[in-house]
């Protein structure tokens, strides 16, 4: 028994005769009631009678349409799904996000986008820091990726930078640097500094120390926090003060500020990271939409623009760009 019996079966039983159902098909008579035969036989059942009036079903035939045309749809939808999936226009896509990043414009303008043009594939994201991320991807449990800094040197990653951030000083709106605004890193020297554990993001870790280091600055750090948020809830605590991506700020809690230093220009290109090797199709339809927001947003999108030297809940409404 295949498809094609199915449907021969299917056709006959809507005319009401093989002869109609021959031209419709169009079939040669013979052949059609030959396939009928097969069919019967496959089955172990006798489905029609016929007769000079035409045909019409047995009782096993009665149960054998319902089941036939339940498998046809079945089989149509299968082979719709698998042609959508195949064309990035069904599934799920699992996408790894920093916490702090799913509220940055930029961010929300490509998953809206996508969202808008591939309404049925699910997108799954999943709130992970950048190292986290990085070992998802390699593990295959992440589709895609939204981070800092991913290894240079693994051929097995490939990555499409959506925009630069700039790290900014984020100090209490109560403390003296926030009075009294330092000018360049060296002048945090001996300032208590919260920071974070290398283990979150190592090639993100390793590059800020060692920008700190070119300026003269050694971090007395007194505090860790496990990400960028809580990082920020210790600094409106007024436990210390820390560097942070500018981005940040747009969920910053009230009581925090941010200056710029001048000589803390370490650029921050959050990319878009995948496989080497992606398969899955919906992952190329989201390079897509990346790369079509970029050239419209002439050739990058733009940081997120922020007052500083004020308070993070009348400073950090992002742009609409």
């Amino acid at each position: 028994m295949d498809f094609k019996q199915l449907r021969y079966f299917l056709s006959v039983v809507e005319e009401g005769a093989i002869s109609s159902a021959a031209k419709r098909i169009p079939i040669a008579q013979p052949a059609l009631t030959r396939q009928l035969k097969l069919l019967e036989e496959t089955v172990g059942a006798t489905l029609l009678l016929r007769s000079r009036q035409g045909i019409r079903l047995t009782a096993a035939g009665e149960a054998f349409h319902i089941e036939a045309s339940r498998l046809l749809r079945e089989f149509e939808q299968a082979k719709e799904n698998a042609r959508r999936i195949a064309a990035g226009q069904l599934g799920q896509l699992r996408l790894g996000v920093t916490v702090m990043h799913l509220w940055v414009p930029q961010v929300v303008q490509l998953l809206n986008t996508f969202r808008e043009q591939y309404p049925d594939v699910t997108l799954k994201v999943m709130s992970l820091l950048s190292a986290p991320q990085i070992d998802a991807l390699r593990r295959q449990q992440l589709d895609a990726g939204l981070l800092f800094f991913p290894p240079p040197d693994d051929a097995d990653l490939c990555s499409h930078e959506l925009y630069r951030d700039r790290l900014v000083l984020v100090a209490s709106a109560g403390s003296r640097l926030a009075s009294t605004p330092p000018q360049r890193l060296a002048d945090l020297n001996g300032e208590d500094f919260i920071w974070f554990e290398r283990s979150a993001s190592p090639a993100y870790h390793d590059k800020l120390i060692h920008a700190f280091q070119r300026r003269g600055f050694t971090p007395h750090v007194v505090q860790e926090g496990t990400d960028n948020a809580t990082m920020l809830c210790l600094v409106a605590a007024g436990m210390g003060c820390t560097i942070l991506p500018e981005m940040t700020m747009s969920g910053a809690p009230a009581g925090v500020v941010c200056h710029y230093l001048e000589d803390l220009d370490l650029p921050l290109p959050l990319k878009l990271v995948w496989r080497r090797d992606a398969s899955l199709p919906a992952v190329h339809r989201l390079i897509d939409v990346a790369t079509r927001i970029l050239a419209t947003n002439s050739g990058g999108m733009a940081p997120w623009a922020g007052h500083t030297g004020q308070p993070a809940s009348s400073s950090t409404t992002p742009s609409d760009s």
